[in-house]
């Protein structure tokens, strides 16, 4: 069994009701769909070390559980539990393949940072410790001939060490803070997820006045952070034209795979469309 990219906790809310075990899988692109196990789903062998395992499972899933599970049986949340769902919601935003395609995007600029940084470190340190200098230097050119190696490929350790709710911090307080509605819906008409399932819009980020997330919870509740004055924190039906959008983000952002509780035809088309016209649910 390999190590899960999508927490199994969380696609239980995406279970079939006729058997809760299972999870129907669509793939995008294709008119490939299959039910399977939480267990085999989102997951891949030898993905991070074993202690990253084990700083997602006692860290960040744990004690997210129990707030999903309040979520999923609409209960109120508080403010704690709002600063440890947005951790979590900040790793899951990391954690799968779409995180580390950003991470790798923006590697060349982290590199020559890093390397700028630890040049000015080791000429700082020749100039305060002169009897070092035939040593530093050959650390200089070490350093020099590592650095078009990192350059061409960024090493994944750069990735799965940086999978925390503090990188960047302030995305973290800035989600916290927005307002929080979780829109409701039945199993007839239920929500989906999939391979990376946090959504906004990228041109407004999320501190934007006009920003918004989406996240859904389970197949039947999507949290809507939302900056609108007018709107109040709490439990909402949703209407069948924003169950709709929530749909058509999911499936407009997902990697590969698109999960769900339900066998339909609807589901098959939507993930397989090849362009998207998204609006703001207010």
């Amino acid at each position: 069994m390999g190590q899960h990219f999508i927490p199994q906790y969380y696609l239980k809310g995406f279970c079939n009701p006729l058997k809760p075990s299972g999870i129907w899988v669509y793939e995008k692109g294709k008119e490939r769909f299959f039910i399977t196990s939480i267990k085999s789903t989102a997951n891949e062998k030898l993905r991070w070390p074993e202690e990253v395992e084990k700083y997602l499972a006692n860290e960040i899933e744990n004690p997210a559980n129990s707030i999903l599970d309040k979520i999923r049986n609409h209960q109120q949340i508080t403010t704690d539990d709002k600063n440890v769902l947005s951790a979590y919601m900040v790793v899951m935003y990391q954690r799968v393949d779409e995180g580390l395609k950003r991470r790798k995007e923006l590697a060349p600029k982290v590199v020559e940072e890093t390397f700028d940084h630890l040049n000015k470190a080791i000429l700082g340190l020749m100039n305060e410790y002169p009897s070092k200098s035939s040593n530093l230097e050959k650390s200089l050119k070490e350093l020099q001939e590592l650095k078009p190696k990192y350059q061409k490929e960024m090493p994944k350790e750069l990735w799965f060490f940086g999978i925390t709710p503090d990188t960047p911090l302030q995305v973290r307080f800035i989600m916290r803070d927005m307002t929080w509605i979780f829109l409701t819906t039945n199993k007839s008409h239920p929500f989906l997820t999939n391979d990376n399932p946090i959504f906004f819009f990228k041109d407004k980020g999320i501190g934007n006045p006009q920003s918004e997330i989406t996240f859904p919870i389970s197949s039947t509740i999507a949290l809507w952070a939302t900056w609108n004055q007018k709107a109040a924190e709490g439990y909402m039906p949703a209407k069948e034209n924003v169950i709709k959008e929530i749909n058509r983000r999911t499936a407009s952002i997902a990697t590969r795979w698109v999960y769900g509780s339900i066998e339909e035809e609807w589901v098959v088309s939507l993930v397989n469309k090849k362009s998207w016209k998204l609006k703001r649910i207010a």
